[in-house]
């Protein structure tokens, strides 16, 4: 199953869900450039994660209750803007330089 970011760049939720999903059903399933964002943004909100095993966060993950998990990936997301907020910040402030 392949993850896309949205043409933006932007992660979205359900490509956040198709991360969870596929840790929680195959802990060793191949991470693409989406599923190391999303599991480095986990391991930023929920700091026992940070260097967790993929099994470890897969067994997080499958404990979880339905709103906690909304609760998770909506964590997650924001974590994600915020990065990119700052990501395209620094870019916007390079041009300004390069161009000065």
């Amino acid at each position: 199953m392949a993850l896309n970011k949205k043409e933006s760049g932007v992660i979205d939720e359900m490509s956040i869900v198709d991360v969870f999903t596929n840790l929680i059903f195959d802990a060793d399933s191949r991470l693409d450039e989406t599923g190391f964002l999303v599991v480095e943004a986990l391991g930023q909100i929920e700091s026992s994660l940070f260097e967790a095993t993929r099994c470890d966060i897969s067994e997080f993950l499958r404990a979880m209750g339905v709103d906690e998990m909304i609760t998770t990936v909506g964590q997650v997301k924001r974590s994600l803007d915020q990065q990119q907020g700052v990501i395209a910040s620094n870019r916007s402030a390079s041009r300004y330089l390069l161009h000065r």
